[in-house]
């Protein structure tokens, strides 16, 4: 919104730079809450890889298992 030159008195710019203060908080706060996103992701993709190794080995060695149950 625009507002004209014989406007803009110290109860303007008052409220002006509250404005950018509050901005640039807001920005750092979404700023931080991603990097948080970013991380917590990178975390929990780590694991899942872990666990996704993990389940192929104990599918292996049940395979094992039944082959040993079969030849007995």
């Amino acid at each position: 919104m625009f507002v004209p030159e014989a406007s803009k008195d110290e109860k303007y710019w008052i409220k002006r730079t509250k404005n950018n203060i509050a901005a640039k908080r807001s920005r750092e706060s979404c700023r931080i809450k991603e990097n948080r996103i970013l991380l917590r992701a990178a975390y929990l993709e780590k694991e899942n890889c872990a666990l996704k190794r993990e389940i192929k080995k104990m599918k292996e060695e049940m395979n094992e298992i039944f082959k040993q149950q079969i030849s007995v």
